[in-house]
């Protein structure tokens, strides 16, 4: 199976200024500076693009992150960030520095299951199929979640250009679950662990608005939720932090 490319930004402003957890409103700066380029913006022209998101916008309480995989990482790390000027909500910003790290991870069966965590609210449900959710039963809802999780998985692989051979398995054990809002949609966002039989990079994400923040992946250590949640640096304000 092919290696996928990440990289990660951390951008690191030229002032202290307190902003609040806004990977929406990073990704809609940054979608200002690149209009022209549907990696930024999953738009070409007037015309929506569905597919995976190859850069996808984080926040943490360091502050904001970009993530490439595939094109996006390399089409990330040839941008001159130093100096960029960024409006964050109602403050105009200025990247002092930018960080940079890059990994190849072999995304590859894995012959037991492993266990992920999600960093942030995981988001499987479009409005339509939330609809059939409720009315389901407890252990249907459950059999439903371990369903979505596979069809996630399997699609965000196929955006990154790896086709799983064999059958994937998943299962996700939850923990919580809250309304979460995206494009001013409320969609019910859950966290939790991910348990599946393939090996994936740490801050992979899965599900709906991976773009915005939501659905990301990461191995568990072995601290408690809190200290683990304080480790990652997710702000307090994050959705279902």
């Amino acid at each position: 199976m092919n290696p996928v490319d990440l990289v990660t930004i951390r951008l690191i402003w030229d002032r202290d200024e307190h902003l609040p957890w806004a990977p929406h409103w990073l990704r809609g700066a940054i979608a200002e500076r690149f209009t022209d380029n549907p990696l930024f913006h999953q738009h070409d022209h007037e015309r929506l693009v569905y597919r995976y998101p190859s850069v996808q916008y984080r926040w943490d309480r360091e502050g904001p992150i970009i993530l490439g995989l595939g094109e996006g990482a390399r089409f990330l790390v040839g941008v001159d960030w130093v100096g960029m000027e960024l409006r964050i909500g109602e403050q105009v910003m200025t990247v002092r520095d930018a960080l940079c790290h890059f990994r190849r991870h072999h995304i590859c069966p894995a012959p037991r299951l492993l266990r992920y965590r999600f960093v942030s609210p995981w988001l499987p449900f479009s409005q339509e199929n939330y609809q059939r959710y409720r009315g389901m039963t407890p252990a249907e809802q459950a059999a439903e979640r371990d369903r979505l999780a596979v069809a996630n998985l399997l699609m965000a692989l196929r955006g990154v250009d790896v086709e799983f051979p064999g059958r994937l398995y998943a299962a996700f054990e939850l923990h919580s679950a809250r309304q979460c809002h995206y494009k001013d949609v409320s969609l019910l966002g859950f966290r939790g662990n991910l348990l599946a039989n393939v090996d994936i990079p740490d801050d992979f994400a899965i599900g709906r608005a991976t773009s915005h923040g939501y659905g990301w992946l990461c191995r568990p250590s072995t601290q408690s939720p809190d200290e683990e949640r304080d480790a990652r640096n997710l702000p307090s304000n994050a959705p279902g932090a």
